[in-house]
């Protein structure tokens, strides 16, 4: 099934029709959303996929999930059978960040902390890739689906947005019925295979403040506490996490909206005090990070919700593929260390680049 979900896929991007092709951690199939006019059936859940604040030129973008009982020849037929749509003009990729520029950027955010203006800063930055003449997306949304099976993993293209792939690990709202999951993720070191972790206070903080955050946001909401497991290590990819794992308990006046307006952007991606990091961010980095750091998934708004942080991500250009990264930055920071960390974390989408061709046998158009 899941090589006919990506061939219905491939005909809407023939088609210049919007949909999201995505599988969500430990799951074999994908599943697709697609644009409301072409949905075969009653709307069930939404596709819902956020810029990273509000201050954004990126508007959030809602597609409509299909039932997986129309993930058919009958419907990958329909499609076929569809007009093709205009061709919208190619989004355009963010200024690529030198290391010199992100120097500058990081001692102006160290000075500003050490006068305690801050108590922590989010610094991102982006890298570019020329893409490769025979790159196929599909091929490379299936690699990262195949090499990060714990991860969410979607292909987006759309015409407002562009096309953009990713595979992130970090939760940030999973809910069903009353019962609400969220991750605490921060701190972030290379992968050790077999070894012990050493975390230092620089991490350790970086992750308090996360979950911090997260316990003032549901405490206001009379959400209770039900579990709370961690920090534990996380690994995916070339990196591990610190991670604390939460369960709530809804309150009787329980909005998810509300709450996602308050919890997002968290500490891990925008800074701490958290409207302060924000700022920072917009008067300092350079670039407007569009969907990289919002969230993305499904849900229906009221019982049910998937939603992950837009990490480990990459835009695709007409000849240049644009890389997001970024990392926590506290009085205790080596610009160097940080560098060399948003280095390991684009390993990530690079190595899936350059091996993603379309010579690939297992995704075929029919």
């Amino acid at each position: 099934m899941k090589y006919l979900t990506i061939s219905i896929a491939q005909t809407l991007f023939t088609k210049n029709i919007a949909f999201c092709l995505y599988r969500f951690p430990a799951e074999k199939n994908f599943r697709i959303a697609i644009e409301p006019e072409f949905l075969p059936h009653p709307k069930e859940n939404t596709f819902w996929i956020t810029p990273f604040c509000q201050y954004s030129t990126a508007k959030d973008i809602l597609l409509d999930v299909l039932n997986k009982d129309f993930l058919n020849d009958s419907f990958l037929q329909y499609v076929h059978s569809l007009a093709p749509r205009e061709k919208k003009q190619d989004v355009p990729l963010p200024a690529e960040s030198t290391k010199e520029d992100y120097f500058k950027k990081i001692h102006a955010f160290l000075r500003d902390i050490h006068a305690g203006k801050l108590d922590k800063a989010i610094l991102s930055r982006v890298l570019y890739e020329d893409k490769p003449e025979d790159f196929d997306m599909f091929d490379c949304f299936l690699r990262l689906s195949e090499s990060y099976p714990g991860t969410f993993v979607h292909l987006l293209v759309h015409p407002r947005a562009g096309i953009w792939l990713g595979a992130t690990a970090e939760l940030l709202l999973k809910k069903r019925d009353k019962e609400i999951s969220i991750m605490a993720l921060a701190g972030t070191q290379s992968r050790r295979d077999g070894k012990d972790y050493l975390w230092r206070t620089k991490e350790m903080e970086e992750h308090l403040m996360v979950s911090n955050h997260i316990e003032a946001v549901f405490q206001k909401y009379g959400c209770l506490m039900i579990k709370k497991e961690g920090p534990h290590n996380m690994e995916t990819g070339r990196v591990a996490h610190l991670a604390t794992d939460y369960i709530y308990e809804e309150h009787a006046t329980f909005n998810l909206k509300s709450l996602l307006g308050e919890l997002h952007p968290t500490p891990a991606v925008g800074g701490l005090p958290v409207g302060k990091g924000v700022e920072y961010i917009l008067e300092h980095e350079g670039y407007d990070r569009r969907y990289y750091c919002g969230f993305i998934g499904e849900t229906d708004f009221t019982t049910s919700a998937d939603l992950y942080i837009n990490l480990r991500n990459m835009q695709i250009g007409t000849d240049r593929i644009a890389i997001y990264v970024g990392g926590g930055i506290t009085a205790a920071s080596d610009p160097e260390e940080e560098w060399q960390e948003t280095v390991m974390k684009s390993s990530t989408m690079l190595e899936k680049i350059q091996t993603a061709k379309t010579s690939s046998k297992n995704v075929i158009i029919r």
